[in-house]
């Protein structure tokens, strides 16, 4: 059984229908919440609820909404129906992310910062606008899934970097406006996470022990998506009430990693 109970509560959590936002949603809802998932793909959608029904979650306990964040008419889905359900928004997970645009080869172009910051900042700032009415009746929280691109250089993915970057900046100064309401927002910024973000994004399922030698995991693994719902649930819970305006690496020690010097 969970540690953290969130009976009682209601969770929406983005980007729902793979990864960590999947792993997410079953455990808050075997943890007693009410959760409404999201995602674009509908075979992601109904494997999360298929999950859920393994879980032995009562179907009246779980929404779901289909859709892309960039739209507005999904963003207000997401909250409206949430309430007009279950009558409350308690925590709010924004865990929609996107590293380049579909299709987009050259990732550099403005077409691809705009639809990266639309994405992975814009449209959380825009949900947790819409949201913070409801979270003030409850004294709710929100988490933001970062990452620790943030805080490295990305060569390869520079505008997933700089937008989870500014994602951290957004937690701390919403942080600042929040606190006299009593809603907390903070980060949980994860490392390498065995995903289907990576093989979405191409990357062949060999290549993956290439990558932990490559940047010297020192715990030498894959983090999972149960222990990033782990944290997910920790911070949305009461025993973290007096933290606010934090970006939490959970990283295997990536940004820890410093090469030792050989003096001979």
């Amino acid at each position: 059984m969970p540690q953290q109970r969130f009976d009682g509560k209601v969770v929406i959590i983005t980007g729902s229908s793979s990864g960590i936002g999947q792993a997410a949603a079953v455990l808050f809802a075997k943890s007693g919440a009410s959760v409404t998932i999201h995602g674009r793909s509908e075979n992601g959608l109904q494997k999360t609820m298929d999950m859920l029904s393994e879980a032995k979650i009562p179907k009246e306990k779980i929404h779901s909404v289909r859709g892309a964040v960039t739209e507005e008419s999904v963003l207000k889905a997401l909250i409206d129906e949430t309430v007009s359900k279950f009558g409350r928004i308690d925590v709010l997970i924004n865990n929609v992310g996107i590293s380049n645009k579909e299709g987009e080869t050259n990732q550099r172009t403005m077409e691809n910062l705009d639809y990266i910051l639309n994405v992975n900042l814009k449209s959380i700032i825009h949900l947790t606008e819409l949201a913070i009415p409801h979270l003030e009746k409850t004294k709710g929280n929100i988490i933001n899934v970062s990452s620790i691109a943030s805080q490295m250089s990305g060569p390869a993915y520079p505008f997933y970097s700089i937008s989870k970057a500014a994602l951290d900046h957004f937690a701390r100064n919403y942080a600042a406006i929040l606190a006299p309401s009593r809603i907390r927002i903070n980060n949980l910024n994860p490392g390498l996470t065995n995903t289907s973000f990576l093989t979405r994004h191409g990357m062949p399922e060999e290549m993956k022990q290439t990558i932990i030698e490559k940047y010297h995991v020192p715990l030498g693994r894959w983090g999972t998506s149960e222990e990033m719902a782990e944290f997910l649930a920790f911070m949305a819970f009461d025993k973290a009430s007096y933290m606010t305006g934090q970006c939490i690496n959970v990283d295997g020690g990536i940004l820890i990693h410093s090469p030792t010097i050989k003096f001979h």
